[in-house]
């Protein structure tokens, strides 16, 4: 690594790798009060990376952002959504999930991801990070939290002047928990890209805590979009929504691509906005040239109602197994960012919102950043 000196025991590093998007954030001691500070690792200019890596047949391996543009020349090259699979490790042999250009598995994407972040966050300090914390849904069984350990490990070893020594593990609700602060029970609603976690976690005064209880609800962001992207498909011009869907060549793949793609950006401004175009690939015959279908409101409401009505029966499923007084409701991730979500959430359930006054509690880097505070006080630095 280009002007890396070695671990520095001012600051600690926590990776967040979703289904959708990879994250880190970063703790030190500001020297002009010695109390520990937190912020976001920013990588290719941007504080949220695509989980997306891509191989190339000369040898290259692309991460993040890069990845996900070159995605649209080759598709088929583009390992996107992986760490479903890496949660599905039994402990056995790897799961391959492409054999071209490279034997590639979600143990390698990771690795990949997480490397990425270690990287550009040391290179901008020009020193090692003394503690680099992996987050990890509080349900993963044991073979994958091993495997993300693997994935980690290996991105170190890459790294000249690292040890196993600096890895740790961190379940995401504690990690989120740690970032709110404060103590007593919090439900922590977690609306990833491929399902939601739901966790109750027990905050001790010290800044420790434990999952008293924990339920994965099978609705997330992805899903949504894929069927976004449908819909676009539904008001399309009937031909390019058939060659799309049932062509199975190269360019109605590149087309599927860079619609989901347009999708997944034009889903930000459809709950802002109320109203968003999105584009429809360029694919000769069928389409030739630009066309727009139009999204509203009413269409993300009609697919988002269902699956947010289920994440609160999940709420009020696991809650129902608990006693003593009701705790209240963090609820992050993308589809929470979304106006009235955490609003609807607090309503259907009863739990009141918890943020703190910390816009940074819900935020991307939320969990990452408190991870990074734990392994800080974890080594006594700072203020206390």
């Amino acid at each position: 690594m280009t002007g890396a000196v070695g671990t520095d025991a001012r600051w600690t590093l926590a990776i967040d790798h979703g289904t959708t998007a990879t994250v880190g954030a970063w703790a030190d001691v500001d020297p002009r009060d010695g109390w520990v500070r937190v912020g976001p690792v920013a990588v290719d200019g941007s504080t949220s990376m695509p989980s997306a890596v891509l191989s190339r047949p000369d040898g290259a391996v692309l991460a993040g952002r890069p990845a996900l543009e070159a995605g649209a020349q080759d598709p088929a090259a583009a390992l996107l959504r992986t760490r479903p699979h890496l949660a599905a490790s039994t402990g056995g042999p790897p799961e391959l999930l492409t054999q071209w250009p490279r034997p590639t598995t979600a143990v390698d994407v990771a690795t990949a991801l997480i490397a990425k972040v270690v990287r550009a966050e040391a290179e901008r300090r020009r020193t090692l990070p003394s503690v680099v914390v992996l987050l990890h849904p509080a349900w993963w069984s044991t073979p994958a939290r091993e495997a993300l350990r693997t994935a980690g490990q290996a991105a170190l070893s890459a790294i000249p002047l690292t040890t196993p020594d600096q890895l740790e593990l961190l379940d995401s609700p504690r990690a989120a928990a740690h970032r709110l602060g404060g103590h007593g029970r919090l439900l922590v609603v977690d609306i990833g890209g491929a399902a939601t976690e739901l966790a109750v976690v027990d905050r001790a005064g010290d800044g420790t805590g434990s999952v008293a209880a924990v339920r994965s609800v099978n609705v997330g962001a992805e899903v949504l979009d894929d069927a976004l992207a449908q819909l676009v498909l539904d008001r399309a011009p009937p031909m390019l929504a058939a060659r799309v869907r049932f062509g199975g060549d190269l360019e109605a793949h590149r087309a599927w691509y860079r619609l989901r793609a347009a999708v997944r950006e034009a889903k930000e401004g459809l709950g802002a906005a109320g109203q968003v175009t999105v584009a429809l690939p360029v694919l000769p015959p069928e389409n030739p040239g630009y066309g727009v279908v139009a999204l509203d409101h009413t269409d993300l409401g009609g697919m988002l109602g269902p699956g947010l009505e289920e994440i609160a029966q999940g709420i009020d499923a696991l809650v129902s197994t608990l006693t003593g007084p009701r705790p209240a409701m963090l609820a992050r991730g993308g589809l929470a960012e979304m106006p009235r979500i955490r609003e609807w959430l607090a309503e259907r359930t009863g739990f009141g919102l918890a943020h703190g006054g910390d816009p940074g509690a819900v935020s991307a880097f939320g969990p990452a950043s408190g991870a990074a505070a734990w392994a800080a006080e974890r080594l006594g630095l700072g203020r206390r």
